[in-house]
């Protein structure tokens, strides 16, 4: 016979080894890496598909980043710029939502270390890097619904993914409430 050696905690309880609990956190860790990588790839993937859906209509403004757009343009007016610097913003603001924050920090940083444009001050500047800062976008929301599946039963998943509209439209109104508080304080 082989003698097992058990930790037992005061409790009586088996206490598990720690390089088992280290390779199971490991173990655990890659599988969510590999789910988040996998969901923002698919959902970048999913939004430029459908791009190319609505070029072949002929209409090449007609993109899901203008027509998040056109729905955004009335809370960038409504944070205090002109017409038409609340459309470019809001445009950025659309981009973000379909795809994410890094996207539009990639097309738009140059612009605001050089200060051109609707970047020439400084409140456009704050408000737009708080907005794109926060996680208010599809794919975080797959992110989440992904890391949830991996993690949770298929009942409390489904749960969550039911509410996904709700969790959008709440993260672009705490964006929006975020930016323009900061927009209150640098104008």
């Amino acid at each position: 016979e082989e003698d097992v050696i058990v930790n037992i905690t005061e409790k009586g309880e088996k206490k598990e080894p720690f390089f088992s609990f280290l390779g199971d956190s490991i173990l655990g860790a890659g599988k969510l890496i590999l789910i988040i990588t996998a969901t923002v790839i698919a959902f970048v993937s999913l939004a430029a598909l459908i791009n190319q859906l609505f070029s072949l209509t002929g209409f090449h403004w007609l993109t899901l980043e203008n027509i998040f757009g056109v729905i955004m343009f009335p809370f960038a007016w409504l944070l205090g710029f002109s017409a038409e610097d609340a459309f470019r913003l809001a445009r950025f603001m659309g981009t973000k939502l379909v795809t994410n924050e890094f996207v539009v920090m990639g097309e738009v940083s140059k612009s605001i270390m050089a200060g051109k444009g609707v970047f020439a001050n400084e409140h456009a500047r704050a408000v737009l890097t708080i907005f794109l800062t926060s996680f208010a976008n599809f794919g975080t929301l797959g992110m989440i619904i992904g890391t949830f599946k991996g993690l949770v039963n298929k009942e409390k998943n489904d749960y969550i993914s039911s509410r996904v509209p709700y969790m959008l439209i709440s993260g672009i109104l705490v964006s929006l409430l975020s930016a323009a508080t900061a927009g209150l304080f640098i104008w």
